[in-house]
Formats: structure tokens, sequence, C-alpha cells
């Protein structure tokens, strides 16, 4: 049936492309599901430093969403980069932690980087960086460091040197893309990509030795004498510090979290559920509560994306406020959940379950060293602090169309 050009005006049109992206993004959220539930045994085949999930992360590449982060007008998704996409990127990365938090903790950082460059690049800089993650380029933020941090200095034929190193180097030897930042001699913090196939770094492996999340390849890398163009820095000094997007990228890692104890929960049924322990009226106990805390995680990913949704909608200084204060509780709030569902993981297995070839020991142990986020006090206090200024009752707290200058006293 052929249908005339005046269905698709006005507000048909519109629905009509609602739904399209609508349906791509839950194509793509059942893609990563598929993906997660097969990945468990690379997983615990490449459980040390000197292994990548670089199978899972193909199998991502493959299923298009090392792009899904880019402008449509680049063959992208819009996702996480457009309103109403961001309960969709959230599980997503959900569903990247469950099947394995090296690749949550991967993909979250090739995310947040063509993020980055997507809100301070330039139009040319989006292009190209677009068209590498097209190429299968991983991308990733090496932003923390110690006491001989990065520092950039500017050339008198135009370029740019670095100096210092950086640690939790998240994917050396396979991240192509990292975005590096250094201070500049004024002490601006600048962001850079450095095409790492075109530049000799120092790589210190033996400084990553953790307890978990060993195969994320979290080096040391020395940057020293690497020269870069001017094309290769992104933003202006500061930008990558610009709110809420510095804090408001906690509810990522925080969704990668929360997909391993969603991992905890369906392993730890699984397993009384083989052993035949499910009359057990401790462990009914155990399995509630834990279903419980699983739920309560999902709401607050729902919750985190609708806010962030609102503020993309309706941009304001009011907006981000209540944002980040809601990033904070949602960030303290899956941390307490994922702790709470190993304690009782650990209850219901029992030594026996904690040993290979079961996974829960190497979930366990990923999953504590990756809770370990900068700063979590200071977040929760946050929280607190903007309750108490707030003027508003607890039913309206958190809508931000009820937010003015007036009800938040």
């Amino acid at each position: 049936m052929r249908v005339k050009q005046s269905e698709f005006e006005g507000g048909a049109a519109v629905k009509i492309a609602a739904k399209s992206a609508e349906s791509s993004l839950t194509e793509a959220v059942e893609r990563i599901k598929r993906i997660a539930d097969g990945s468990f045994a690379e997983a615990a085949a490449t459980d040390n430093a000197d292994g990548f999930p670089v199978e899972t992360l193909r199998k991502i590449a493959e299923a298009n969403l090392l792009t899904a982060a880019l402008p449509e007008n680049l063959g992208g998704g819009n996702l996480g980069i457009e309103s109403g996409t961001n309960d969709a990127l959230l599980q997503i990365l959900k569903h990247c932690g469950r099947g394995n938090l090296v690749v949550g903790r991967v993909y979250e950082g090739h995310f947040n980087a063509l993020l980055l460059i997507n809100l301070f690049g330039s139009a040319g800089q989006i292009e190209t960086y677009g068209a590498d993650a097209a190429s299968g380029k991983l991308f990733g933020v090496w932003n923390t460091e110690a006491a001989d941090g990065v520092k950039i200095t500017p050339l008198e034929n135009g370029k740019f040197r670095l100096e210092g190193a950086k640690t939790f180097a998240t994917g050396v030897g396979f991240v192509e893309r990292p975005i590096v930042n250094g201070a500049l001699p004024d002490g601006g913090w600048q962001m850079c990509v450095v095409p790492m196939e075109k530049v000799l770094t120092k790589v210190d492996a033996s400084w990553w030795q953790p307890m978990g999340m060993r195969a994320t390849r979290s080096f040391k890398v020395d940057f020293t004498n690497v020269e870069i163009e001017r094309q290769d820095l992104i933003g202006a000094p500061g930008d990558y510090y610009r709110q809420p997007w510095f804090s408001g990228g906690a509810i990522r890692f925080a969704a990668v979290q929360f997909g391993a104890a969603e991992a905890l929960f369906d392993e730890t049924r699984r397993y009384l559920q083989e052993l035949k322990r499910m009359d057990d009226p401790f462990q009914k106990m155990r399995l509630g509560e834990m279903a419980i805390a699983v739920e309560s995680g999902n709401l607050w990913l729902a919750g985190a994306a609708k806010k962030l949704d609102d503020f993309m909608q309706n941009p304001s200084d009011e907006r981000s406020e209540n944002f980040l204060a809601y990033v904070n509780m949602m960030r303290t709030a899956i941390e307490q959940i994922c702790l709470k569902t190993i304690v009782l993981c650990e209850k219901c297995v029992g030594a026996r379950g904690l040993n290979k070839p079961y996974h829960f020991e190497r979930i366990i142990r990923d999953l504590t060293i990756y809770l370990r986020q900068p700063a979590p006090d200071a977040a929760l206090a946050d929280a607190g602090r903007y309750v108490l200024q707030s003027g508003a009752a607890a039913d309206d707290l958190w809508k931000t169309g009820k937010l003015s200058a007036d009800e938040r006293g």
C-alpha cells in the first residue's frame, strides 16, 4: 500500500521517527544481552593481568555498539547524547557488567571518551574520531595519576609535548585512542587524544597487581617526550571537569557495577536450584532479600536515566544541581546493593561455591575492586547538603518540574 505524503506531516512524522529510534535502542539492548550471556567463559579464561576480553569486545564491535554513542548522522545511535536514550545506555552498561565487569569497564571508558569528544570537540574532531570508532578502534579516558603526572607543554612548532605518566590506564595495548588529561604551564587541565600507534610510550605492567579486575590491563603509562598536534587537543582547559557531565558520569559506572550484582543473583539461584536446596527456609529468605536489592537497583537506574533525560531536555543550573544530588544518592545506593548482594551470595553458596569452577569468587573479586570509586563519602555528604538546603517537600524533592529558586530555600 502506498502511503500519502500528508500522512508523514506534523506529529505523525515525529511519532514514526520516535518509534523507529525506540525500536533501534531496544534492539541494541537485546544484542548486548545475548553477548553478555555468552561471556562468562572468556571472563574466566582471561582472569589475569596478561588477559583481555578480545572475543567479547569483537562481538560488541560487530553488534555496532562501539558506534552507538556517535551522532546519527555519523552512523551512530545518539546513545547517551540525546534525551530519551539514557535508559537504554544504562541497560547496555548493566548487561556488559553482568557478563564481565572487565568488559563493562572498558566499554564505559570507550563511551565516556566519545561523549567527551561529542560534548567538547569540534565538528571535524567528532567526524574524525567517529570514523576511528567505526573502524573498530577502542577509546578510553586516562585521567588518574600520581606525583609524576602528565604535563602538556606548547612547542614553537605548534605541537605539544607530553611529560609524565598516568596510572590506572585501562586497556593498555588495546585502547588505541585514549583521552589523556594533563596540566598546561598555566595550570589548566587539558584533554587530548593520543594516537597510540603513532607514539612511543613506556608501559609498567608490574604496577597493576590487584585482587580483581586484572584483565582490564590498567597499567602505568609514561608519555614523556610524546608529541601531539594541535588538532589532538579536545575542548578548552577545564572542560573535563564541567558539570554535570563530570560527576554525572557516576551513573554509568554504577550501572556496570550493578550488572555484577544481577549476575551474582542469577548464579546464586542457579546454584541452589542445581543442588536441590530450594526448600531451605533460610535460603528462601536470602534469595528474597537479594530479589529486593536487585529490583531496587533497577529502579535507581531507571530514575537516574530519567533525571538525565529531564536535564538534557531543559538544562539549567537548578536541574544540574538536582541531577547531581540524585547521582550521588544513586551511586551510594548501588554500592550498598552490591555489597549486600555479595554477603548474601557468600552465605548462600558457602565455601564450596566460592571455589572454581564456579564464577562467584571471580565476580566478587572484580566487583570489590570496581566498587572502590573515588570519594564515596563526599558523594553521600553532597546529597545530604542538597536536601538540607532544599525547601521542597519529600514528595517534590526529585521532581525537576517543581524546582525554583523560591522552593529551594
